[in-house]
C-alpha cells in the first residue's frame, strides 16, 4: 500500500480507501490485510490481471485515437534536475524532447543533487538528472554524460600569472596570452575557495577528490552566485567549465591547472528501484540516453 501510494504520489489512507470502495462494488475482498502487510487474495489476483489487460487496451486505445486524429493527451512527466544540469544542459534537452513531442509536458523542479535523489526515492518525482559519484541505493540509475570541473580564478589573482605566483598579475587584452602556472593538490586545499553548497554534486567530487579543505571563502547554492562570486570575491572557485566559458573567452577568468588531478564527474538520469516508470517517464529515459548521452548533444 505504501510503494503504491508513494508511485501515485498519494497518500496511504488514499489508496487504502480507494481499494476498499472497489472491494465493496465487486463484493469481494481483493486484499487480506494484516499487521505483517497486505497479500493478494485468490479473487484479487484474477482481478490483477483483468485490470492489467485493461491498462494496456487504454493505452493501446489512446495510441489509436491520437494517430486518428493527430492530436494527442499530454503527458506529463514529472523529474528533478540539479542545479548545474538545470543552467548548463537541461534547457537545451528539454527542448529536443517537445520538439519530438509536442504533447508532453515536463513539470522540473531544480535542487541539488542529494535533494533531488531524494524527491525520487520518497515518489515525489519519477526521475532526476543529477552529477557526481553517489547514487542512492533505491535508486537505478543510467551515466548520460560527463562534465568537468576546473580551477579558476579572476585575472588579477596572483594565480593567473603564468610563472610567479607572488605577485599580481595585469589581466591581458587577450584570453590566450594568459597561461597560468599549475598549482598543487597542498595549494588548493590550505586555500580558501569559493564552493557550491554541501549536498551538490559539484562540492561531492570536489570533498572525494581534494579530501579535507580549509574553511571556504564563501558557499553558493546556485552555479550563478558562485560564478559572480569568484570575480566578486577574488579567489580561486571549482566550478563547472561549460558554465565559466565566457568568463574563459575574454581573460576576464583563468583557468588554473592542478598537478596530477583532474576533476570529472559523471552526468547521471535515476529512478526509482521499486516503483514501476510511468509510459511517459520511460521514453524521456530512453531520450536522454540516446540524445543527452552522445548522439544528439
Amino acid at each position: 500500500m505504501n510503494q503504491a501510494a508513494k508511485h501515485l504520489n498519494v497518500s496511504q489512507q488514499t489508496v487504502s480507501t480507494r481499494i476498499a470502495k472497489f472491494e465493496k462494488r465487486l463484493n469481494n475482498r481483493i486484499f487480506w490485510r494484516g499487521a505483517a502487510g497486505s497479500s493478494v487474495t485468490e479473487v484479487g489476483s484474477q482481478v490483477v490481471r483483468v485490470l492489467e489487460g485493461l491498462e494496456g487496451a487504454l493505452n493501446e486505445c489512446a495510441r489509436g485515437l491520437e494517430t486518428a486524429v493527430g492530436v494527442g493527451v499530454t503527458e506529463d512527466i514529472n523529474l528533478v534536475v540539479s542545479h548545474t544540469v538545470a543552467e548548463v544542459d537541461y534547457p537545451r534537452w528539454a527542448a529536443a524532447y517537445q520538439r519530438a513531442h509536442p504533447h508532453a509536458y515536463l513539470h522540473m523542479r531544480q535542487l541539488n543533487s542529494r535533494e533531488a535523489q531524494r524527491h525520487v526515492v520518497e515518489g515525489q518525482a519519477e526521475l532526476a538528472i543529477v552529477e557526481g559519484h553517489w547514487v542512492a541505493h533505491e535508486l537505478h540509475e543510467r551515466v548520460v554524460g560527463h562534465d568537468e570541473l576546473v580551477v579558476v580564478v579572476p585575472a588579477e589573482h596572483r594565480w593567473a600569472k603564468p610563472h610567479n605566483h607572488n605577485q599580481p598579475v595585469i589581466p591581458s587584452a587577450s584570453a590566450s596570452e594568459t597561461r597560468a602556472a599549475p598549482v598543487t593538490k597542498e595549494e588548493l586545499q590550505s586555500t580558501p575557495l569559493v564552493l557550491r553548497e554541501q549536498g551538490s554534486g559539484t562540492r561531492e567530487v570536489v570533498a572525494d577528490i581534494l579530501g579535507v579543505l580549509s574553511p571556504p571563502a564563501g558557499e553558493f547554492g546556485s552555479l550563478g552566485a558562485q560564478r559572480t562570486a569568484i570575480g566578486a570575491l577574488g579567489v580561486p572557485g571549482i566550478i563547472a567549465r561549460r558554465a565559466v566559458e565566457p568568463q574563459l573567452a575574454t581573460g576576464e577568468y583563468v583557468e588554473v591547472p592542478v598537478v596530477g588531478i583532474s576533476f570529472d564527474r559523471p552526468l547521471r538520469v535515476v529512478w526509482s528501484a521499486q516503483n514501476r516508470l510511468s509510459d511517459p517517464a520511460q521514453q524521456f529515459l530512453r531520450f536522454l540516453v540516446d540524445y543527452a548521452g552522445g548522439r544528439g548533444d
